[in-house]
């Protein structure tokens, strides 16, 4: 496309030629004729044109703060004239060496440019690194510069970094830190826990027979023998609850009190499916508190495009007696107990994508929605969130919702409220770090509410300590 100096030159020399031959005066036409050769000239020059990129490599998949080096082949054919060429990154990459912009000139020859780089990768998630950018200028500027994108993908997962607990290195201290009690399950290895008694049946081993209930039926009437049954081992089973509301955003978008929570939700998951425990994964929204309800799940409509007079604005004027509508809300994605690598890979894709208000659901409703995977197997419950004045009553409701399913892991509680302090995440200055003190200390309080309620409340700092030294802090001298 002529830019709009082209243009106006076009239309200069067409007025002096027709004067110069409307006058008879060669000088005029000469003058007319000079853009015109000049025009011609840059016409058989030509303009660059990007015609292939290739990106160099494979789909790569690093941890948080990982580095990872790119590479592309950018092929530049056509005439002359200045080409940029820049690779979009990630707005949560950080370029540490190279450079992801280059500027070359385009002779007359096609031409190779190679764009090398390393970006460190600073957020969890799945980067599609596909649009590489491009600008095109003709060396006479006689058309306008031509923008372009072409696609050149490769796929980035960057996975939260795990933290790892893998022995406490105390060996005369006990661990304050419950493992779930044994879920009871029709088949499975026979304990030592006594159930019922019930009458001999084929398969059942003599040396379960109880000698003195078959002798005290059998002397008031003719009936078979009895045998004791015990209770079934099954798979231990871990709830993770993770909370998504607004108030784990407290700090930046990529070093956040969410960022650290869910490092944590994956430490417990690595913690206890290391020791063959069925872990299920749920995440939820404390701020779906304030609206939470019977929800109905509604596939979305596809609505038509609609002109401005079809659209009615229905005003009421009684509205003392408006009554609330329910609100229709899609139900919070489940991960459902396992064991297993699978089940970790599955809970820490997962992860990758779990961003604020994530979850449509309030604790208690989550809970709710779990109901049929907890009854029957006294799981141990993992709450991650952070305890605040403003959120005390909706985590009250939800360990309230606990105590239904819950059982008491030798006299203790089997509810662990893992309490993420994310004031210091987004303390910069001394005296912002001061004030994250004074925050933390009035969280108190409401901590020993929660702990009455039978929780065992773990506060972890996580600009201070560390995972594992947060947990360690929980043992007892043995």
């Amino acid at each position: 496309m002529l830019t709009r100096d082209t243009l106006e030159l076009i239309v200069t020399a067409v007025v002096y030629i027709v004067l110069g031959m409307f006058l008879g005066n060669m000088i005029l036409v000469t003058l007319g004729l000079a853009p015109i050769i000049f025009l011609s000239i840059a016409v058989i020059i030509g303009q660059p044109t990007v015609s292939h990129v290739e990106r160099i490599g494979t789909d790569l998949k690093v941890n948080v703060d990982d580095k990872i080096s790119d590479s592309l082949q950018v092929t530049i054919e056509g005439g002359s004239g200045l080409v940029t060429v820049s690779d979009t990154l990630p707005i949560s990459f950080a370029l540490e060496e190279g450079n992801n912009f280059k500027a070359v000139w385009k002779g007359l020859n096609a031409k190779t440019i190679n764009i090398n780089y390393t970006a460190l990768c600073a957020k969890r998630g799945y980067f599609d690194l596909r649009e590489v950018t491009y600008e095109v200028r003709h060396p006479l500027q006689v058309n306008a510069n031509t923008l372009g994108v072409l696609s050149a993908k490769r796929a980035v997962i960057v996975q939260p970094h795990p933290l790892f607990v893998r022995k406490i290195k105390n060996h005369k201290s006990v661990s304050r830190i419950p493992m779930p009690m044994d879920a009871r399950f029709r088949f499975g290895i026979p304990t030592t826990d006594f159930k019922d008694i019930r009458d001999y049946g084929p398969g059942d081993n003599y040396r379960d027979i109880n000698w003195k209930a078959s002798a005290k039926r059998l002397s008031r009437r003719n009936t078979k023998f009895v045998v004791n049954d015990y209770e079934k081992e099954g798979k231990k089973v871990v709830w993770i609850f993770l909370d998504s509301a607004v108030h784990m955003a407290l700090g930046t978008t990529v070093n956040n009190t969410m960022e650290y929570a869910i490092r944590a939700a994956l430490g417990f998951t690595n913690f206890y499916i290391e020791r063959d425990c069925r872990v299920g994964f749920c995440v939820y929204n404390h701020d779906a508190t304030q609206w939470e309800g019977p929800f109905t799940n509604r596939n979305p409509v596809e609505v038509g495009d609609l002109g401005i007079e079809q659209v009615e604005i229905d005003v009421p004027t009684d509205l003392e007696n408006i009554s609330p509508k329910p609100v229709h809300r899609e139900q919070t994605r489940i991960l459902y107990p396992d064991i297993g690598k699978r089940q970790q890979y599955k809970i820490t894709r997962e992860m990758l994508y779990i961003d604020i208000k994530y979850s449509t659901e309030s604790l208690r409703e989550a809970i709710h929605s779990c109901r049929r995977y907890i009854v029957g197997t006294q799981p141990l419950f993992i709450v991650i969130t952070m305890i605040e004045a403003a959120h005390l009553k909706g985590i009250q409701d939800g360990i309230k919702e606990l105590h239904k399913y819950m059982g008491r892991i030798g006299g203790r509680p089997s509810i662990i409220l893992f309490n993420v302090q994310g004031y210091n995440v987004a303390a910069q200055t001394e005296e912002e770090k001061i004030a994250a003190g004074f925050l933390t200390y009035h969280s108190k309080p409401y901590q020993g509410i929660l702990r009455g309620m039978g929780c065992t409340v773990i506060n972890w700092d996580p600009i201070e300590e560390s995972f594992a030294h947060a947990l360690q802090r929980q043992k007892v001298s043995g």
